[in-house]
């Protein structure tokens, strides 16, 4: 075995220790940040894990559109019961999808909710509107959506309203 010479010196057993420690730290640096995956056609790739944490689900404004307009608005309006006398029911269910959409914001007593339901997260607004697919498919009633999506409300913890 070697010995110090000095204070300082390191014995050839402790060089080798630390040349083994940056070796496999050197290794690991190699693939940071990336993740092999098997593609649904079998091919092995490289994912980026980093960006895909750092980005998470990107914010997509024309998919936002598409989602609130051409999907839950348009469903809504071509099978809820039209009419004056339907107003006020309409409303309700409308103010539960905004108060989803908008992860909880109701509209306090002077009309303000101060958020806006178009521009909440396309996850928010694909479950809505899984929700109210189901509901048309299924052929329910307004109390049937409005259940839904007040239990919804419920389950994310946005609480109810008092009517």
């Amino acid at each position: 075995m070697a010995k110090k010479d000095t204070k300082n010196q390191k014995t050839e057993k402790e060089l080798a220790y630390e040349q083994e420690k940056l070796r496999i730290i050197a290794q690991a640096d190699a693939v940071k940040g990336e993740q092999l995956i098997i593609s649904p056609e079998g091919e092995i790739n490289k994912e980026n894990e980093l960006k895909q944490f750092a980005l998470g689900d990107i914010e997509d404004p024309e998919k936002k559109h598409d989602l609130y307009y051409k999907g839950i608005q348009k469903l809504l309006k071509k099978h809820l019961p039209e009419g004056k006398k339907n107003y006020v029911a309409r409303n309700y269910i409308y103010e539960e999808k905004n108060v989803y959409l908008t992860r909880g914001k109701r509209i306090n007593k002077a009309g303000i909710r101060g958020a806006d339901g178009r521009m909440g997260y396309v996850a928010d607004a694909d479950e809505i509107l899984n929700l109210i697919i189901n509901w048309v498919v299924k052929k329910g009633s307004m109390v049937d959506l409005f259940t839904a999506l007040r239990d919804l409300n419920v389950s994310k913890g946005y609480g109810t309203r008092n009517f």
